[in-house]
């Protein structure tokens, strides 16, 4: 007979030969209980088969007793419970293995996830187990399940579920686990809970599934029949199967992508080679291809002594304008018309190509000389200027164009074009619309241009350079009222005019380092000055410093200017700042910001070399400015000029009329004195009352007008 002793026991009393059977068939039939035997024939010798057979214990009739039996019940279930959990480990050990050996071997995800979900539903016995991938906006599909009858099929379902908010992405990424032993009883939202209860869930298993860490779906496992408690081990294993598949879509996702670069890069194979050797707006050669047809010409010259060919490079005078005020969209259309009149302007056995911007090339091969080459030249340069109609605009264009010819003396691609290149860039700097040949002059006066930036990174850290001060005096009174702070640099004997070397430095970005310097050596002159002279507080002496339009466009530059009168101790309405209209407008969007703080730090600012730029009212008007400076240009010729005299008056009314002050630069005879004064021009400077000064001789021009 068979009986129960108590739940998850299982109790055999037997007698006779038929012992070892019953063992045997309760083993098959409840392998998942702990089985102890009580013999009532007494036969010691069966107790070492009985053992073997898969029993806990074995009991004589004779050694009964309530301990005894006790003792033997509690020692087969503990046993049963540990031989189990081995069992279950070894199980849960050898589906990890496998599902590992299968990353290993595979990279079909599809496959891998299959499997998984299939081995793990029969492992634990669940009703149904799912993948579930996350979608962009945080719903998410079925992917993968394993579900036997009659329970519903979730494969293939888009779920979007309101509970899941952004705490539970960041726990789950974190590597929150969640439990449902019993849905009934569970404390989960009534969203949730509707949920599970669609799918006829009674108890559930989450465990995240993290992808180097982003949140890529859960692994699920439902218990449908009823409510499981789920143990430690399950969820250890599930939790260890989700680490292995983050590790397959890992490797997935990056075959994936290499596959898909391998696919790009060969689709853009034939592409990325007709870019390489064109340009992308005009589809023209680009500068590669172009030099490769230049190193085919100078290959078949080297062969053929009497083959002439010349090299042009072109370049659109003033494109940046047409640009800045069209648009780009409008820049681009312009150049693709202009590559394309550019070409038909050519012999087909003529090489047409953009080097970059607005630089276009031209390999003009088999010529008759210099003369021809010019001729096309001039050609271009005419055709060239006739207007565009681009979209609903009339541009009109003109190009500067250098010109090299070939010889035996040139033996690379790069030779040529440099040559080219330094023509067309003389050409520009003539006055643009021009062509210019090129010579070896030209060559020597880059390289004069090269040396001077050397000599002059090398002045800059031996300290070469000084300030001259040249006076501003009041033109009624002809009192001092400031001076302003001039750059020079003595080359041994030679003082080089800062018309050579500045805009060396603006080109190099040396400009900055040197405008740093004039600033705070201005300031620290004048505030010295003050100090030794405090009468000069009270007449409000200032000291006028230029900036270039490099300075101009750094985001720094009102720091720079607020932290220098800090260290010099200096109020800035003793600082005036000097910009030239050109550059305000090369910055018109930002210079409005930038003069006004540079005005709540009391600086003064000056418009230079007035009446040479743009002379905008619009600009005047809407600016925080104080006053402006008229160019000497019209001052040198303004008591020999009507024309020049109508137009210092002309500013000096509309300065009156905008509240501004007013200097005239470069006055040096008493004529020119006499007209300012009869117009009312309130400040001057200039040869007349003084040069620019070394320090020295500032400080003594400034005791004598002290008095």
């Amino acid at each position: 007979m068979v009986a129960q002793a108590k739940p998850h026991l299982l109790v055999l009393i037997a007698q006779g030969d038929y012992v070892l059977k019953e063992v045997q068939t309760l083993q098959q039939r409840y392998p998942q209980l702990p089985l102890v035997v009580i013999d009532l024939g007494d036969r010691p010798d069966l107790a070492t088969q009985v053992l073997h057979s898969g029993a806990q214990d074995y009991l004589s009739l004779q050694e009964l007793s309530p301990n005894v039996l006790a003792r033997s019940f509690r020692h087969a279930i503990d046993r049963h419970q540990a031989e189990q959990q081995l069992l279950r480990q070894a199980q849960y050990d050898r589906l990890l293995v496998k599902i590992t050996q299968h990353i290993h071997q595979s990279l079909d995800l599809s496959t891998i996830l299959e499997t998984a979900v299939k081995e793990v539903r029969q492992l634990l016995g669940c009703d149904r187990v799912l993948i579930y991938r996350f979608l962009d906006d945080w719903r998410g599909i079925m992917e993968v399940e394993a579900v036997v009858s009659p329970w519903l099929s979730a494969l293939g379902d888009v779920v979007g579920d309101s509970c899941f908010t952004e705490q539970y992405i960041d726990a789950y990424k974190r590597g929150r686990i969640h439990v449902v032993n019993n849905l009934d009883t569970a404390a989960v939202d009534s969203c949730y809970r509707d949920l599970l209860a669609h799918y006829q869930v009674k108890a559930n298993l989450v465990v995240p599934i993290v992808v180097e860490g982003r949140l890529w779906g859960l692994l699920l496992c439902h218990q449908c029949v009823h409510p499981r408690d789920w143990q430690d081990s399950e969820i250890e294993l599930i939790k260890q199967i989700s680490t292995q598949l983050a590790i397959a879509i890992l490797q997935a996702e990056l075959y994936q992508k290499a596959q898909r670069e391998i696919q790009e890069r060969k689709a853009i194979e034939a592409q990325l080679l007709y870019q390489a050797r064109h340009d992308h707006l005009t589809h023209l050669p680009n500068r590669w291809l172009f030099e490769e047809h230049l190193r085919t010409t100078l290959s078949h010259a080297a062969a053929h002594p009497n083959y002439d060919y010349a090299v042009l490079c072109l370049d659109v005078d003033h494109f940046k304008t047409l640009n800045n005020s069209l648009g780009y969209s409008i820049g681009d259309l312009f150049l693709q018309a202009f590559a394309k009149r550019l070409s038909g302007c050519v012999s087909p056995q003529d090489v047409v190509a953009r080097l970059g911007g607005d630089e276009f090339a031209v390999l003009l091969n088999d010529i008759q000389g210099i003369e021809q080459a010019q001729t096309i030249a001039q050609g271009l340069r005419e055709r060239l200027s006739h207007p565009f109609e681009i979209d609903h605009y009339t541009l009109y264009s003109t190009v500067s164009i250098g010109l090299v010819m070939g010889g035996a003396h040139y033996t690379s691609s790069e030779e040529l074009l440099r040559d080219a290149n330094m023509a067309m860039y003389h050409a520009k700097t003539k006055g643009h619309n021009r062509i210019a040949t090129f010579n070896p002059t030209l060559l020597q006066q880059v390289r004069d241009r090269l040396h001077l930036e050397v000599e002059l990174r090398q002045a800059i850290e031996r300290g070469d350079f000084a300030l001259h001060y040249q006076p501003i005096v009041s033109l009624r009174s002809q009192s001092l009222r400031g001076f302003e702070a001039l750059l020079r640099w003595q080359k041994g004997d030679t003082l080089i005019s800062p018309e050579v070397f500045i805009p060396v430095a603006e080109e190099t970005g040396l400009i900055f380092e040197l405008s740093r310097w004039v600033l705070r050596n201005a300031c620290e002159q004048l505030r010295q000055w003050q100090q030794k002279y405090p009468k000069l507080q009270s007449m409000g002496l200032t000291m006028s410093v230029n900036l270039s339009a490099n300075q101009f466009s750094l985001p720094t530059l009102v720091a720079e200017i607020e932290q220098t009168l800090e260290h010099r101790h200096l109020r800035g309405q003793f600082l005036k700042i000097e910009i030239t209209e050109s550059v305000l407008m090369q910055h018109l969007d930002s210079a409005r910001e930038i003069l006004a703080k540079l005005k709540e730090l009391g600086v003064r600012i000056n418009i230079d070399d007035f009446g040479t730029g743009y002379s905008s009212l619009s600009y005047l008007r809407n600016l925080p400015l104080d006053g402006i400076k008229i160019d000497r240009s019209f001052i040198s010729q303004m008591d020999r000029s009507q024309a020049d005299l109508e137009v210092v008056h002309t500013i000096l009314v509309l300065a009156r009329n905008l509240h501004l002050d007013c200097i005239a630069e470069g006055i040096e005879n008493t004529t020119q004195l006499q007209l300012l004064r009869s117009l009312q021009c309130p400040f001057g400077q200039g040869y007349l009352f003084a040069p620019p000064l070394t320090p020295e001789k500032a400080e003594v021009y400034l005791q004598e007008h002290l008095l």
